[in-house]
């Protein structure tokens, strides 16, 4: 008789499935070889916990440094503000549109945004010598040059530095911004956050100032070329303003942010973590020993099912 005609017969509805898929999950079997290792898969756990820990240990560390910020909004010129004059009829639309610029409600995202601009990170980064720390393996700090005529990528640098150095974050429950550093070392870290803000205040304090130079010079162009008596005391009103713009820019230590809490060196690493390394090892050995332990009763079953399924075919046979 041909094999291949009995088989033909036999019914694909009735004919038993291969590998034991037919049969009935039985959850005792499972926990019996479950506790049957149990000191197996401990010890597999507390091995990688251990590995984990080590590991720790030797990959480099790095140190979170922080400075908590309070946004200072802008301060209205002197003796522009229309409330501040005895006739504030007298102060036309030209000034209004000229020199009181309202805050903008998205104004502390504003500055956010220009803490974390290129323009600004970029300046941070080549008037702070960040650059031989970013690319270390291609300075030479003995000879304080880079070697063999290696030429830093701005762009690469500020990615690095964004994505992987400084954070700013704003907390919305008491409305103050924070400001973050990551580097391996907790001294510098520390020391780069801290500038970091005394650099954007000098920042945001120089562009203010020659803004407020720029429409001053404009204005006193506009006065040569004018006759008229009202415009005459409108430009004036203006280049005052300007001025004190300019003198409350100067005056203005904290010109944008103002520094409630400096940062200071970590004492312990941010990362990597020890403790959160050893338990993510531990944890992670205890479940490969648990998937170990129920893929031996799978591979068993599945043996066993192999073998009566072949056994069942050579007799068809």
């Amino acid at each position: 008789m041909n094999p291949s005609n009995e088989l033909q017969k036999i019914d694909p509805a009735s004919a038993p499935l291969p590998y034991g898929l037919e049969e009935e999950i039985d959850l005792i079997e499972y926990l019996v070889a479950v506790f049957r290792n149990k000191y197996w898969i401990l010890l597999f756990a507390f091995v990688c916990g251990g590995a984990g820990f080590g590991l720790a240990k030797i990959l480099p560390h790095r140190y979170e440094s922080s400075v908590q910020l309070a946004l200072r909004e802008p301060e209205n010129p002197g003796g522009v503000a229309p409330d501040n004059r005895r006739a504030p009829e007298v102060l036309t639309l030209m000034e209004h549109g000229f020199v009181m610029n309202p805050v903008s409600e998205n104004y502390r995202h504003i500055i956010m945004a220009q803490m974390r601009s290129r323009v600004f990170t970029n300046h941070f980064i080549l008037t702070h010598d960040v650059l031989p720390r970013l690319f270390a393996q291609q300075w030479d700090e003995r000879k304080q040059e880079w070697i063999d005529g290696y030429k830093p990528d701005l762009s690469e640098a500020y990615k690095i530095f964004n994505e992987n150095i400084r954070s700013v974050v704003h907390n919305p429950e008491n409305d103050l911004i924070r400001l973050y550093i990551y580097w391996r070392d907790a001294r510098v870290a520390a020391e780069w956050a801290n500038a970091y803000i005394k650099s954007f205040n000098d920042f945001m304090r120089d562009r203010a100032i020659q803004e407020s130079r720029r429409k001053r010079d404009f204005l006193m162009q506009q006065l040569r070329k004018t006759s008229v008596v009202e415009v005459e005391k409108s430009i004036y009103r203006m280049i005052e303003a300007e001025t004190a713009v300019e003198m409350l820019a100067q005056s203005r230590e904290n010109f944008v942010l103002e520094v409630l809490d400096d940062a200071v060196p970590a004492d312990y690493p941010y990362s990597p973590s020890k403790r959160r390394m050893a338990a993510f090892g531990f944890f992670a050995g205890f479940g490969l020993g648990l998937g170990t332990a129920i893929g031996s009763v799978l591979v068993r079953k599945i043996r066993y099912a192999m073998q009566a399924y072949r056994a069942r075919t050579e007799e068809l046979a």
